[in-house]
């Protein structure tokens, strides 16, 4: 028998050991791998059988673990479409009957029962959370967390079921979360459904795929959920047209920047059309930074009045945050948006619209790698020193995961390196991804983290080869892990850090903060940076 079978009813057999919730997990996995084979990376997978090849050679199979799993699938293809409800009919009517150890719950033609939902929305339409509470045939809780980017267009973030009450994850996901920034919301039970359904659309059109530890494996099982709530429901609201309150902000920027009526009214209308909420008196910091960095349609730096239309944003947020309520530390945190990308925007023109004198690109690489002009101005080699963060506000899971991380890091590091800043460099990248999602060190391999984060620190600063002597496999050695890369994991780990493409990162590895350079790789740009401005010019 191949191995994959051997692995397969193993699984199985574990997961019938447990409650419907195990069974049902794991026929979602396997059911969207053989939909949609993507590794790790979102890559596809060849090789893999068809649907109803696996469907063929499993009945005629005729092994008790293997119908077990045809079963539990069948029970998440029921109502999916003609072609899938045929497909789990005929999946019971061949192996329904032929084993009588099986759990009872197989046969349930309800197998689930929704018995609440909720909803959190970000104060300024940043992103939502709604979370369905279910019972399982055979008693067993489950509860679907959703996480929606509506800034982004309204794309799936990530998503998750876990075996328990709809409570039980209230209680969990609350801890650390502002209430005021994060208010819930009542929310039917068909509007959840078109929310999430939405969102997951949104997510089969992502280029590359999201891929998490969770997503997209539990797709099948969510979609199934769904299909229990009713439909008719609607999208997250938006803010309707307003020209009254348009000309309104407008005229409050004029008056603060006389030349600034233009920029407001391009912004109100960016606002408009992309922002979560559509709003333009609430600018949340995700949609300013999208803003800043993707959306702004600048063809030449000189037309684009790049200073005004920042000093406009700026006005804006204020103009419309006073009018809209909204807490004043929200309204600084997209303020200081502002100032930390502006010279992100400007060196992006740059880019875009000089045909720089090897000296000034040479100065623009430098800039992006430090986060903009005004840091490459305002670099030091100040030795880094250890900073003890504060993460009394995370979860137990999430704590024990990251302090279990840390200390992987420390000791590969010590293995790897001389230089002791590197380590310091990589805790805080473990310090600052957990601030951006605390779900990421809340399961799986502590080693496998570790070692994403240390490949993510030495590679930004000139630590492995090429550029530097350490070797990616001795790292996964020093963890005490067998081949492969820590660039898969890493990943993930780099799109949370906000990085736009992950796969090309370690060709030109930017971090943009100089806060995760050593001082050695600090010094070096120095040097570089003084040789560009003392070199002359054509």
């Amino acid at each position: 028998m191949p191995r994959r079978d051997l692995d397969l009813i193993r699984n199985v057999d574990e997961a019938l050991r447990g409650d419907a919730f195990d069974l049902l997990a794991y026929a979602s996995t396997v059911l969207e791998m053989l939909r949609r084979p993507l590794d790790g990376e979102g890559n596809p997978v060849s090789g893999m059988p068809t649907l109803a090849e696996m469907v063929d050679r499993t009945l005629a199979d005729s092994v008790r673990q293997s119908d077990a799993l045809l079963l539990a699938m069948a029970i998440l293809l029921d109502g999916a479409g003609s072609g899938d409800t045929a497909l789990a009919e005929r999946i019971r009517a061949e192996a329904g009957g032929r084993w009588r150890n099986l759990p009872a719950w197989l046969d349930s033609p309800d197998a689930a029962d929704v018995t609440s939902v909720a909803a959190f929305d970000h104060v300024l339409g940043a992103d939502a959370t709604i979370l369905i509470g279910a019972t399982l045939a055979d008693g067993t809780p489950a509860t679907a967390t959703v996480f929606i980017d509506r800034d982004g267009g309204g794309v799936l973030g990530d998503a998750f079921i876990a075996p328990e009450t709809l409570p039980a994850a209230l209680a969990a996901g609350s801890k650390g979360v502002d209430a005021d920034e994060y208010p819930r919301v009542e929310v039917s039970a068909a509007d959840a459904r078109a929310r999430v359904e939405q969102a997951m659309a949104e997510d089969l059109a992502l280029e590359p795929p999201l891929v998490t530890a969770t997503w997209p494996a539990s797709r099948p099982l969510l979609a199934w959920l769904l299909r229990t709530l009713p439909e008719g429901g609607s999208g997250f609201p938006r803010a309707g047209a307003d020209a009254a309150l348009d000309d309104e902000l407008t005229a409050a920027v004029a008056e603060r920047l006389p030349e600034g009526e233009g920029h407001a009214r391009l912004l109100i209308s960016l606002n408009r059309e992309h922002s979560g909420a559509g709003d333009p008196r609430i600018w949340s910091d995700t949609f300013v930074e999208a803003l800043l960095i993707e959306i702004l349609p600048f063809d030449d730096a000189t037309e684009a009045d790049p200073e005004g239309v920042l000093a406009a944003l700026r006005a804006l947020i204020d103009e419309g945050h006073a009018r809209a309520g909204v807490p004043a530390g929200l309204t600084a945190r997209s303020l200081e948006t502002v100032d930390e990308l502006a010279d992100t925007l400007l060196d992006l023109l740059e880019f875009d619209d000089e045909a720089p004198a090897e000296d000034g690109g040479a100065l623009s690489v430098l800039a992006a790698r430090v986060g903009g002009r005004r840091h490459l101005d305002a670099l030091d080699a100040v030795p880094m020193t250890r900073v003890v963060a504060d993460h009394r506000g995370l979860d137990e899971r999430v704590r024990r995961g990251l302090e279990a991380v840390r200390g992987h890091i420390e000791r590969a590091s010590a293995e790897l390196f001389e230089d002791p800043e590197l380590a310091i460099a990589a805790t805080r990248i473990a310090d600052l991804l957990v601030e951006t999602d605390p779900r990421l060190f809340a399961k799986g391999k502590p080693e496998l983290a570790a070692a994403a984060i240390v490949w993510i620190a030495g590679t930004a600063n000139d630590a492995f080869a090429p550029a530097g002597a350490a070797q990616p496999s001795a790292l996964m050695a020093a963890l005490g892990l067998r081949g492969g890369t820590p660039a898969a994991r890493a990943g993930a780990y780099l799109a949370a850090l906000g990085v736009d493409d992950p796969d090309d990162w370690a060709s030109l590895p930017v971090l943009g903060d100089p806060s995760l350079l050593t001082s050695r790789v600090r010094r070096e740009i120095i040097r570089r940076r003084d040789e560009a401005r003392a070199a002359p010019t054509a």
